[in-house]
């Protein structure tokens, strides 16, 4: 055998690539599937917790000063308690003082006003 015909042979052993195609992708693939099996989160709760937080929700959503508020409040709270109340309270005046400086460059003076109209007393 010469070398042609040898790697001629060579050649006719090795396998052939080939790719395989998988099941076509459906049109919601990315879509995550539920398990039948499995019941649905929170279809187990039972009395107190089932309705907790739709009525949490329904809450905030009629008393939603109340709630923004609580939550200043406690991120204040949070604040004092991990860094301590002087840097809390320069953290508040420098935040305080950029606000005021944005409604200013923005030339809505709220809080300019409001600073006026309650230490400008009657004139």
């Amino acid at each position: 055998m010469s070398d042609s015909d040898s790697s001629a042979a060579r050649r006719q052993q090795v396998p052939k690539l080939s790719i395989e195609q998988g099941p076509a992708p459906e049109e919601h693939a990315d879509e995550v599937r539920e398990d039948p099996a499995r019941p649905a989160i929170g279809a187990e709760a039972v009395g107190f917790i089932k309705g907790l937080g739709s009525s949490a929700w329904a809450y905030a959503q009629s008393h939603r000063y109340t709630v923004l508020y609580g939550f200043v409040g406690f991120v204040l709270a949070a604040l004092i308690l991990v860094i301590g109340l002087w840097a809390t309270i320069v953290i508040a005046v420098f935040t305080g003082v950029g606000a005021v400086l944005g409604q200013i460059r923005d030339g809505d003076n709220g809080i300019v006003n409001f600073f006026r109209r309650l230490f400008g007393g009657k004139r």
